[in-house]
């Protein structure tokens, strides 16, 4: 009766292998728990694994799927209840997004209207008719900095997929048209939960170019010594304590090169460590960033606009 009302539960899901989890009544539990004190465990088989061993059997008899630990759907039998439910495992994708437009937000937030995680959901809604869905990137830029080049290193978690056999290219067509072209989305491939672990996590190297305005025009000495920034001490910055412990941390620039420069206005190339606040590097944020380009400059000094134009991940390679 619990198997047939098992293949009731997952008519209209997509699975192709399932795996279960068993709970049995108190009292069976506690009658073997007390024959195995008695008499010794030696050549007894234990009474939740024969059963589950004979429900995924069965299981498989009646749905022509497969038995696997992670499978896209979760049985769980409660005996005690004479009862049965099912758990729709996520998918998750390993991705990378292009944000080519300033003012959307990486994750959904509620003083901004769009968002790139925002866009995921609903494509994902759309053909994976999924409850939700959830971006873990590895790390994140300003709502008013874009993400270019080839894209940030990220995991989509689907959460509930009804629809499993979903084509990679039609999700990323589906999120670039909801966003009207401001977002684009990069499907490497499936990859297991962990993923989320290792995106969220990792720590990569970037490279951002940055239109800088000074208070005046920089001399050829004050450039060369910007262009020579190495080592940084930054205090958490002013702007983001609220979130972050207020230490200090030693970071590494390991690049700045001059793209361009007319009168007090210059644009910059800057490659640094994981951890590196760019603004920061440039305005000094009040002498909590030394050395800084106004310090250097002796003046004050504003970050225009920035992008992120690359993300040194080394996670795609593994694919």
């Amino acid at each position: 009766m619990l198997i047939q009302d098992a293949m009731e539960r997952v008519k209209g899901i997509e699975y192709e292998t399932f795996s279960t989890s068993l709970k049995l009544p108190e009292s069976i539990v506690k009658e073997e728990e007390s024959s195995f004190k008695r008499d010794g465990i030696i050549g007894k088989a234990a009474t939740k694994t024969e059963m589950g061993r004979q429900i995924r059997e069965e299981l498989a008899k009646k749905s022509g799927k497969e038995m696997d630990l992670g499978g896209d759907v979760t049985f769980m039998f409660d005996l005690e209840k004479n009862s049965v439910s099912v758990a729709i495992n996520p998918v998750f994708l390993l991705c990378k997004y292009r944000k080519l437009k300033r003012g959307i937000s990486q994750t959904r937030w509620d003083k901004y209207d769009n968002s790139v995680e925002g866009f995921i959901v609903k494509a994902a809604e759309e053909l994976y008719n999924s409850t939700n869905a959830f971006l873990h990137g590895a790390g994140r830029e300003d709502v008013d900095v874009r993400m270019l080049g080839d894209g940030r290193i990220c995991t989509v978690e689907i959460v509930e997929p009804k629809k499993r056999d979903v084509d990679a290219r039609e999700y990323e067509k589906k999120v670039k048209e909801l966003s009207g072209g401001d977002v684009e989305l990069v499907v490497i491939g499936q990859v297991p939960r962990e993923y989320v672990w290792i995106a969220k996590e990792a720590h990569f190297e970037k490279e951002y170019e940055a239109e800088v305005e000074f208070e005046k025009e920089l001399s050829e000495e004050e450039l060369k010594k910007i262009l020579g920034i190495g080592e940084l001490l930054q205090q958490t910055p002013v702007r983001v304590q609220h979130r972050r412990a207020d230490l200090v941390r030693k970071r590494n620039v390991l690049g700045i090169e001059l793209l361009e420069k007319n009168g007090k206005g210059a644009r910059f190339r800057i490659k640094t460590q994981a951890g590196t606040y760019i603004k920061e590097l440039i305005n000094g944020d009040e002498g909590r960033t030394k050395p800084s380009f106004a310090e250097i400059a002796g003046c004050k000094a504003r970050c225009i606009t920035l992008d992120v134009i690359k993300v040194h991940e080394y996670i795609s390679d593994w694919w």
